[in-house]
């Protein structure tokens, strides 16, 4: 899912060559309201990643960001012009052509502060974070400074994300494993020292502290808790690429992880049980 954002010289053209009205024949939905919000999709005309609607592989990722690879559709026309059989590469740029030529007069600008906001806000931040990250961390020359990578995707940082309960899961199993060890280890201890293991056989196991030690913490917190982070991660990947999908309705790796991400949710919803 990653490209590249379009520059905001690109977006000022687009904006100002549309006559504040959608691409599509016929179409006069507005693309920015009155209240100067951005009510419309910029969509690409060859597929910014594999996978989507006139992707072409011979292309590369700065004439896939390009004016000439962008037009502006109302949401149901995006929609529409997901047909490629209908709507093929050569159709969409005459549609983008004849729209563009009934407004080379316009008068309609979008605000540059919401435009500026729109491109380069992020942007910036991200840029910044990987400087910091790269070049300022207080351990750089140590080899031990911990990667927060700006440029990473979202599927990336949440299947980070879910490795990272993977291995908290395997950590707390070993410390689980330990525990139940713990006793035995004593007894040995014991033994190394040629202390019988009888002087502690009237003690009940439930006041011998080293019996079953931490046995809800392993046994009722860490899988409740482990669930519970599974699926807030589940629910968040759905809500992320729902919002996602809206504006980059082509992105057809998208769709499947969300459809994938919806069922997984689903079944947290019917069976998920607190282990009690």
């Amino acid at each position: 899912m990653a490209r590249l954002a379009p520059k905001a010289d690109t977006l000022r053209a687009l904006f100002t060559r549309s006559g504040n009205q959608c691409a599509f024949p016929g179409c006069t939905h507005p693309i920015v309201n009155a209240k100067n919000k951005f009510i419309a999709q910029v969509c690409h005309i060859e597929a910014a990643s594999d996978g989507g609607e006139r992707f072409n592989a011979n292309s590369n990722d700065e004439h896939r960001r390009s004016y000439e690879n962008l037009v502006i559709f109302c949401y149901p026309h995006h929609i529409e012009t997901d047909d490629t059989d209908e709507y093929t590469t050569e159709r969409l740029r005459q549609i983008k052509l004849e729209h563009e030529q009934l407004f080379l007069k316009s008068d309609f600008k979008i605000d540059e502060a919401e435009l500026q906001k729109l491109v380069n806000e992020m942007q910036t931040y991200w840029s910044n974070l990987d400087r910091l990250n790269q070049v300022e961390h207080y351990d750089i020359d140590t080899g031990l400074a911990m990667e927060v990578n700006g440029q990473a995707n979202f599927q990336d940082i949440i299947n980070d994300a879910r490795e990272a309960v993977s291995g908290l899961e395997g950590l707390l199993e070993r410390l689980h494993q330990s525990d139940e060890k713990l006793n035995d280890d004593f007894l040995h201890l014991l033994n190394l020292r040629g202390i019988p293991e009888s002087v502690f056989s009237d003690v009940p196991y439930y006041e011998n502290p080293f019996e079953n030690r931490n046995w809800e913490s392993h046994n009722l917190g860490t899988p409740n808790w482990l669930l519970k982070l599974r699926i807030a991660l589940t629910h968040l990947e759905v809500k992320y690429l729902s919002e996602y999908l809206k504006t980059n309705s082509n992105d057809n790796t998208a769709r499947a992880k969300l459809d994938s991400a919806k069922s997984k949710l689903e079944e947290y919803a019917i069976s998920a049980i607190h282990v009690d």
